[in-house]
C-alpha cells in the first residue's frame, strides 16, 4: 500500500521511537482543527500497523470564544460520530479559573488541557494521549524560547514522547498536514484566535517564520537537525553535571566554587528546581558571596 508522505512520516517515526507500544489504547486530543482532525484520521489509517487495540477523541472546551467554543464542540461530536470513533467531551471554565488564580489565561488553558489529558487517561482507562504537534510547531516553540534568552534545554523544545504523551506528527511538517487534509476531503474548524497576532506564538507563526523560510525554504529539517545535535550535547553536559553534583555533596560550597559557570548554573537548576535563568543568577551571586549551598 502506497502511504501519504504524512502516514510515512508516522511509521518512521514509529520505527525510531516506538512511539506507540503494540496493543495501546490512544486518546487523541481533538480540538476539531486541521492538525488534531488530519491526527484522527491518520491514527485511523495506521490502526492495524500501529496495533492500536482502542482509539478514541478528547474534546476540551476551555469556554472562552463564546458560541465558537460550543460550535467546535458539536463539530467534534460530529467528527466523532461520522468516523466511528469514541468521544469524551469535558468543558474547564478557563476565564473564571484564570482570574480567580491571577494567571494568563494561555498559561491556565494549557495548564488545565494537560491536567484533563491525564484525568480522562486514567478514567477512561487509556495508555496515550497523541497531540498533534509537528515539526512546525516544534520550530515555533525553540524559537519563542531563544526570544526569551533560554537555555540549551529551552532550544530543545518538546519530545515526541514525554511521559504519556506522544506526538505522532513531530516529524511532518504544516504543509505535509494540510496537503494530507485535503487528499483525504476533511473537514475541520478554525480557530479565530489562530490569526490574533497579539499573541507570541501567532507573531511567530505568521511573520518570523514565513520570514526565516525565505531564507531557507527547509527551515524545519534544519531545525531538527539543530535539535538532535543540541540534545546530544546536552546529554553529555547531563553526565557532566551528575559528577559535579558529588563534587558539591562532597566539598559543599568550595567544590561549588570551583566549578565552571556552565556547570554551576545547571547544579542550581538541579538542586533548587529553578528554570528561570535569572533566579539561577541571584542565587549563584548569593552563594558566590558566602551563601551555604
Amino acid at each position: 500500500m502506497a502511504y501519504h508522505s504524512l502516514l510515512r512520516k508516522v511509521i518512521t517515526l514509529q520505527r525510531k521511537t516506538k512511539l506507540i507500544p503494540p496493543n495501546s489504547a490512544v486518546l487523541v486530543a481533538f480540538s476539531g482543527g486541521i492538525d488534531s482532525s488530519s491526527l484522527a484520521v491518520a491514527l485511523q489509517r495506521l490502526r492495524e500497523p500501529l496495533k492500536i487495540r482502542r482509539l478514541a477523541l478528547l474534546h476540551i472546551n476551555h469556554l472562552l470564544r463564546g458560541e465558537e467554543s460550543y460550535r467546535d464542540e458539536n463539530f467534534a461530536r460530529s467528527f466523532a460520530q461520522k468516523y466511528s470513533l469514541e468521544l469524551f467531551v469535558e468543558r474547564v471554565d478557563v476565564p473564571s479559573l484564570a482570574k480567580k488564580r491571577g494567571g494568563n489565561i494561555e498559561a491556565t488553558a494549557r495548564e488545565e488541557r494537560y491536567r484533563l489529558f491525564e484525568e480522562v487517561r486514567k478514567r477512561e482507562g487509556f495508555d496515550l494521549v497523541a497531540t498533534a504537534h509537528h515539526l512546525g510547531d516544534l520550530v515555533e516553540t525553540i524559537i519563542l524560547w531563544l526570544t526569551r534568552g533560554a537555555g540549551l534545554e529551552g532550544l530543545l523544545g518538546f519530545e515526541p514522547v514525554e511521559g504519556n504523551i506522544v506526538r505522532p506528527f513531530y516529524l511532518a511538517t504544516r504543509q505535509e498536514i494540510e496537503d494530507f487534509a485535503k487528499r483525504q476531503a476533511l473537514e475541520w474548524v478554525e480557530d479565530s484566535t489562530n490569526y490574533d497576532l497579539s499573541l507570541a506564538r501567532n507573531r511567530i507563526r505568521h511573520k518570523v517564520v514565513p520570514e526565516l523560510k525565505a531564507i531557507n525554504p527547509n527551515l524545519e529539517e534544519s531545525v531538527l537537525r539543530m535539535r538532535e545535535i543540541l540534545k546530544e550535547e546536552n546529554e553529555l553536559l547531563e553526565k557532566l553535571v551528575q559528577t559535579a553534583l558529588l563534587k558539591v555533596k562532597e566539598e559543599g560550597r568550595e567544590g561549588f566554587l570551583k566549578l565552571e559557570p556552565a556547570l554551576q548554573r545547571r547544579v542550581v537548576m538541579k538542586l533548587y528546581g529553578v528554570k528561570n535563568f535569572k533566579e539561577v543568577s541571584r542565587i549563584i551571586n548569593r552563594i558566590k558571596k558566602g551563601d551555604n549551598i
